[in-house]
């Protein structure tokens, strides 16, 4: 099952002409069957003045595709889109402790070789121990699992977490967020077989000039 994930950094029509470039192209080639063909798209820090109509013209857009939309204060609303035709069922389990927006569960059943359940959230930033406590809860059932989305904590630093899982870069080391680290990554439980798709070729595109974060797509199986 592919993955991909991005903090668009509050895209919308106001943006600047780069930005909603770099997301758009991110949304069509994971929507787009002949490009990456992604099974759960994830976006996030999305106005919140944006969200309704987000939500709707990508559904308007992508039709083989449904859009959810969960808020998240001033401006960290999601996008949640998931193939239609696959068995995947998409729902909030509430606020992130210490947070306004929510931790969001997909759960696939037989989906391109996973089942298994998907955590998606942009989690608290600043490496702290919240954020490290955020990553451990949801991450506490059994079974397989995936957390991804913006982790806000640096790759760097996942030897600090209490946690039984792994860690995978997807951008070969380099930064994935415009001040510094790698804050986008996948964790999985150890029964989960993670592979990164590289897109690190498009560096000179997703350079962090639009959104400040760096896209990522991953195929998980287990």
């Amino acid at each position: 099952m592919r993955i991909g994930s991005f903090n668009v950094e509050k895209n919308g029509k106001s943006s600047s002409q780069v930005k909603q470039t770099q997301v758009d192209f991110f949304l069509h080639n994971c929507c787009s069957s002949n490009a990456w063909d992604a099974d759960i798209v994830f976006l996030c820090e999305i106005h919140s003045a944006q969200i309704v109509n987000y939500r709707s013209n990508l559904a308007d857009i992508y039709q083989n595709y449904t859009v959810y939309s969960f808020t998240g204060g001033y401006s960290n609303a999601y996008i949640v889109m998931v193939k239609s035709f696959e068995r995947l069922q998409v729902c909030s389990q509430g606020s992130l402790h210490g947070l306004n927006r929510d931790l969001i569960a997909v759960e696939a059943s037989g989906v391109n070789g996973y089942t298994g359940y998907v955590f998606l959230a942009h989690f608290k930033s600043g490496q702290t121990g919240l954020t490290r406590s955020q990553l451990k809860s949801c991450t506490a059932l059994g079974g397989r699992w995936v957390a991804t989305g913006d982790l806000n904590l640096d790759y760097a630093n996942v030897g600090q977490l209490d946690t039984a899982g792994l860690a995978y870069d997807c951008w070969g080391g380099q930064q994935t967020q415009a001040k510094g680290g790698i804050l986008d990554w996948v964790l999985a439980s150890a029964d989960v077989t993670v592979n990164v798709v590289d897109i690190t070729g498009l560096a000179h595109i997703f350079d962090m000039s639009g959104p400040d974060h760096r896209p990522i797509l991953f195929d998980v199986t287990g």
